[in-house]
Formats: structure tokens, sequence, C-alpha cells
């Protein structure tokens, strides 16, 4: 088995123990517990994209990365329209899942490229912990309804794309 799938392989392990933790301890949220209907009745929720950090917001559908740096390009692109679209539309609760979902394909397009030019390392490593925050502002902000807010983070996660495209030397 090659390390790339074996690395994977973990990181969806560790996802689904965190999913699985989450289920089992229950989800922290802004809900009463009469607002939340009885845990026979949930669904539970389908593993999560691999983040890269324990503990941190994981998206409940899995954005697999595709196989090439441009492909991920593409899935980061089709992720940040539906972004940017929910919060035009003032979709608020959906903010988080598309920009933990962005987050998880940055996190994998950075791991390929570290792979194919190690000196832009560093750097990428910088820009990959700015779209976490930023990804972990617009949930914040979008959980709190705050829609010139999200606006404005998500105008900042738009500027971190486009240093990491140029980095990545994506067209």
């Amino acid at each position: 088995m090659n390390l790339n799938l074996r690395k994977w392989a973990v990181v969806m392990a560790v996802a689904a123990m965190l999913v699985a933790g989450m289920v089992v301890a229950g989800c922290s949220s802004n809900k009463t517990k009469s607002d939340t209907p009885a845990a026979s009745s949930e669904a539970a929720p389908p593993a999560a994209a691999p983040s890269g950090e324990a503990g941190r917001e994981t998206s409940p559908v899995m954005v697999m990365p595709a196989g090439t740096i441009p492909e991920i390009w593409a899935q980061i692109g089709e992720e940040q329209g539906k972004l940017s679209a929910a919060i035009q539309n003032g979709q608020l609760k959906d903010v988080h899942h598309l920009a933990f979902g962005v987050r998880d394909l940055v996190i994998a397009l950075a791991d390929k490229a570290k792979a194919a030019s190690p000196a832009s390392a560093a750097k990428l490593d910088g820009m990959v912990e700015q779209v976490k925050t930023s990804a972990g502002q617009l949930d914040e902000l979008g959980d709190a309804g705050n829609v010139s807010g999200t606006q404005a983070e998500y105008t900042k996660l738009v500027t971190v794309l486009g240093a990491i495209k140029a980095v990545t030397g994506a067209k």
C-alpha cells in the first residue's frame, strides 16, 4: 500500500472516530433539549472530510479531494461558488458546511502541492492556517446571522485562495 493511501486511511479512520464521538457525546448546538428530537429519530451523520486536525469542526458531507492539483482546484471552485451563493442568498446556516468543505479541500491541495514543490511548503502552511481561521470565522459569523461580517470574511478567504493559487501555479 503506498504512503499516501495509508495516510488517507489513517485520516479517514480518525475522522470516523471523531464523528462517532460526536454522535455519542452529542454535538454542541444552540438548541435546547426540547428542540432536539430524540437520538433514535436522527440519522447518524456521514463520515466527515479529513481536516488535518483532531477536534476541529468537520463538514457533514464528505468532499473527497480529486487526484490532481488542477482537479482539486476545480472542486474548490465549486465549493467556493456554493459558499458565495449561500452568503448572497442569506442562507447562513449552510455557510458552516461549505466553509469547512473548502478548508478540507485546501488542506488536501496543500499536501499535494508541497509534495510536488517542497520549496513552497512553509508559505503554503501559513496560508492553509489562514484558510482554517477564515473557515472558523465564517462558521461563527454564519451561526450568529451576521451577514455583513460573513461577507467580509468571505472576501478575506477569496484573497487567501488567490494567493494559494499563485503559489501552487494554478491558472
